[in-house]
């Protein structure tokens, strides 16, 4: 039997490499870091989404929920007003991303030993010519790499990050707190988890030392917490064209990030990279039923990428209406809530599972 290759071992190259040797194939996973994980520039970090852990499970055949942590609360600063955010409401949880053991890529790298996965480390896939050598329907999962994006003619925008970490007591109640204002035209956030406080502060356009110091300085006020030694990177994000999600580039499988599976708003896209991963391992042997999958998935890409489009014309004063109405009024209007979690890529396939 030829063996399926997949390239990222990242949460979406994971999910397909172990559907895909349970469906009896032999998988190998070539992955460009030393280890699993992601890029060591943003993890290890701690992230909220969005998810239905039950639907989810029924979907991809896999049950993140021992990689999973409760919110202990939920928050939202708006242009400095502080306002809660009903995270049961928007069936929220907060997940740990990265190398260390209780993050949700070692949960998943277990699984994948255990099934049978083999993988190969250190083995970059980055340019075009890597790529044309690969066999038919080879599932190309890189994440957050420009690499990937240039090899497969993906279209991207580039977005700029500022990021910092410390350590916290093992037992602090997992948060997030959202911050929205005139230092970003995009969104900041704090979050802990598992003795981890990351904090993280981007954008479509270049950041300056201005908006760093007002993200600081507000996240002072409003939280008590010292912010420094930030790290600065770049990444692509695959909202650069209305049309950006794609399930295929030529006889290559695409998966998570790369494939568009992020909600092109506020760029979540965990929920998006695990549904895509098992829609990748299902496009191997149906591309049929795949591609009306990834429809599914990436159905709500459009609305959420022109909504931004219009709220970057907005001016300040409506925009901050518009977000302290809608997220103060997440637990009064449950169909409010629901039109949120259907915009997340993948949403809707876990939805229509569990019925």
């Amino acid at each position: 039997m030829a063996e399926n290759i997949v390239v990222g071992a990242g949460l979406a190259g994971l999910v397909a490499a172990i559907n895909l040797v349970r469906e009896g194939r032999e998988v190998l996973v070539l992955e460009r870091e030393s280890r699993v994980g992601g890029s060591p520039l943003y993890h290890p970090s701690p992230e909220g989404t969005p998810v239905d852990l039950p639907r989810l499970a029924d979907y991809t055949g896999i049950d993140i929920s021992p990689a999973v942590a409760r919110f202990g609360a939920g928050r939202a600063v708006i242009y400095g007003e502080m306002v809660p955010v009903d995270m049961n409401a928007l069936s929220s949880v907060v997940i740990e991303r990265g190398p260390r053991r209780t993050s949700l890529d070692s949960l998943l790298y277990g699984l994948a030993v255990e099934e049978g996965v083999k993988f190969e480390f250190n083995h970059p896939v980055i340019s075009n010519d890597d790529t044309a050598k690969l066999p038919p329907d080879t599932i190309i999962a890189t994440g957050l790499y420009f690499e990937g994006f240039d090899a497969l003619r993906v279209p991207y925008l580039t977005s700029f990050h500022f990021v910092t970490r410390r350590k916290v007591p093992a037992d602090t109640a997992s948060h997030v707190t959202i911050y929205h204002g005139r230092f970003t035209s995009d969104y900041a956030y704090t979050c802990s988890v598992n003795g981890i406080q990351f904090a993280h502060v981007f954008q479509r356009r270049p950041i300056g030392k201005d908006t760093l110091h007002a993200f600081t300085e507000q996240a002072f006020v409003s939280e008590g917490i010292e912010l420094d030694e930030w790290e600065h990177f770049t990444f692509p994000v695959p909202a650069a064209h209305v049309n950006n999600p794609r399930l295929f580039a030529g006889d290559k499988i695409l998966a998570g990030t790369l494939a568009g599976c992020m909600e092109s708003y506020m760029f979540f896209g965990m929920l998006g990279a695990l549904v895509s991963g098992k829609i990748a391992a299902m496009a191997v042997e149906d591309k049929a039923r795949a591609y009306q999958e990834f429809k599914l998935a990436t159905s709500a890409f459009r609305s959420a990428y022109l909504m931004k489009k219009m709220g970057n014309m907005a001016p300040h004063w409506l925009h901050r209406l518009m977000l302290r109405e809608g997220i103060t009024r997440l637990s009064e209007y449950p169909a409010a809530a629901e039109v949120v979690k259907r915009a997340m890529p993948g949403w809707r396939n876990c939805e229509r599972a569990g019925e």
